[in-house]
């Protein structure tokens, strides 16, 4: 009996490790089968190129396209380029940003997201798949007559790969279409595509049914699809600092490079596959730039009570102690005024020590100088104490002595320099300016005897 159960426990750990690793082969091997791909990119395989990759960009962080799904609700006057100019301050990704132009669309994403969430991931975790499933779909709608060109869109087939454009660069049309008629007969019965219902739209000749226009800025072709290698092609310049014109086709992939994953735009959303858990956010949650995460040692201290007691502590002085009448303060030894008045006079002390100190380093010509000063200042202030008119009169008179004398003294002085006579410079021509001017001169005395010549010839008589 013992044996039995002994082989029944075996079994049951076997069964249970079984089902353990075949619940975590298909959590890593989560990814879609081709049916689930058509039926999810059935929607927006028909879209233009540009508008499909802002849609593929922004399905990768879905709690962006919430908030500006609630941010078009709370602002329906602000449309178009003027939507996306009002979006600029906003730290969203630019492929979200972008789509703020088209309503209708970024609340279709916001409402369906659990299909947006699943096509980020898609993407996320095969770029190549997804983008050879579109070119697929777009074959199937292709053969069955429903995609050409029309005023709205251009459609240019270029061997396997079918390029999808607006008419003019300038305006853009988001296209609703019935995913069951576009395609033909499904292909997969057990998955049907995905069918947006839209109010207010009705098929009647056609199986599209074209919204309002919506007018672009060159920038917003900064997203392309490289169909030759399958992936997504960003060119950052186009929206940091956007030319002029609009772009053509195939010509800015030079400066261009492949889309990259921001897990900051993602703000903390859980990924539903392990495998982009591990890649993007090592395994858990918002990967944050902590001291583990970096490899960092993390070293935590202990402050004991005796090393509290050491750092100085600031209190607050309580209501009694600043409710004192006006005696005690008087009395107090401690009384801030005359801790005030003892700090003035120390203050003042030392700025006499320093004074006599400058003093006494200063040189006997200063201080002479310094007392001169003082005595012409206490004489202009005895002079400017007049009693009488007398007092001012005498002090007139000696003041115009005092002139007097000072200037018979200059006389004298200058009567007893002797002058001396300095003889003025004459520069002395050079000899080769004389020379230059010599046929000069020459040249004038035989223009002079020339002109006495003709004056003394006699006159002609003429007969």
């Amino acid at each position: 009996m013992k044996y039995l159960m002994l082989q029944v426990g075996r079994l049951l750990s076997a069964a249970v490790l079984l089902l353990g690793t075949a619940t975590t082969v298909l959590a890593e091997d989560d990814a879609l089968s081709q049916a689930e791909l058509d039926q999810m990119l059935a929607p927006v395989a028909l879209y233009p190129d540009t508008v499909l990759t802002h849609v593929l960009i922004a399905a990768t962080y879905p709690l962006e396209i919430v908030q500006a799904s609630r941010w078009v609700k709370a602002n329906p006057g602000i449309t178009g380029e003027e939507a996306v100019r009002a979006v600029e301050s906003k730290s969203w990704d630019p492929s979200v940003k972008a789509l703020v132009a088209f309503p209708q669309l970024i609340e279709r994403l916001s409402t369906d997201l659990d299909w947006t969430e699943q096509l980020g991931e898609a993407f996320l975790a095969d770029e190549t798949q997804v983008l050879a499933s579109i070119q697929k779909l777009r074959e199937k709608a292709y053969a069955n007559g429903s995609l050409n060109d029309n005023q709205h869109v251009v459609v240019e087939r270029e061997r396997d790969v079918i390029v999808i454009e607006p008419a003019r660069k300038e305006v853009v049309y988001v296209p609703v279409y019935d995913t069951r008629v576009v395609y033909g007969d499904w292909w997969w019965p057990s998955y049907p595509p995905v069918y947006w219902h839209t109010a207010g739209v009705y098929y009647r000749n056609s199986p599209f049914y074209w919204g309002v226009s919506v007018n672009v800025r060159p920038w917003f072709y900064f997203g392309i699809f490289d169909w030759r290698h399958r992936h997504v092609v960003v060119h950052h310049h186009y929206y940091h600092t956007p030319p002029r014109y609009y772009p053509k086709r195939h010509k800015h992939y030079v400066d261009a490079r492949r889309w990259q994953h921001n897990t900051e735009h993602r703000r903390g959303v859980h990924y539903r596959r392990e495998r982009l858990n591990r890649e993007y956010n090592a395994g858990y949650g918002y990967r944050q730039p902590t001291r583990e995460s970096q490899g960092k040692v993390v070293h935590q201290r202990r402050v004991t009570s005796d090393q509290r007691e050491q750092h100085n502590q600031y209190q607050r002085k309580t209501a009694e102690q600043i409710r004192l009448t006006n005696r005690q303060w008087q009395n107090d030894d401690r009384n801030p005024r005359q801790h005030n008045e003892a700090l003035r006079q120390q203050r003042e002390q030392r700025l006499r020590t320093t004074d006599i100190q400058r003093n006494d380093r200063q040189p006997q010509q200063v201080q002479q100088q310094l007392k001169e000063q003082r005595q012409y200042n206490q004489q202009r202030e005895r002079s400017n104490q007049v009693v009488s008119t007398e007092q001012l009169r005498q002090r007139q008179s000696q003041q115009r002595s005092e002139r007097s004398q000072h200037k018979v003294e200059s006389q004298r002085q200058v009567q007893q320099q002797p002058r001396q006579y300095q003889q003025p410079t004459v520069q002395q021509r050079q000899p080769q300016q004389m020379q230059q001017r010599q046929p000069a001169r020459e040249y004038r005395a035989s223009t002079k005897e020339s002109m006495v010549q003709q004056r003394e010839r006699p006159a002609r008589h003429i007969e």
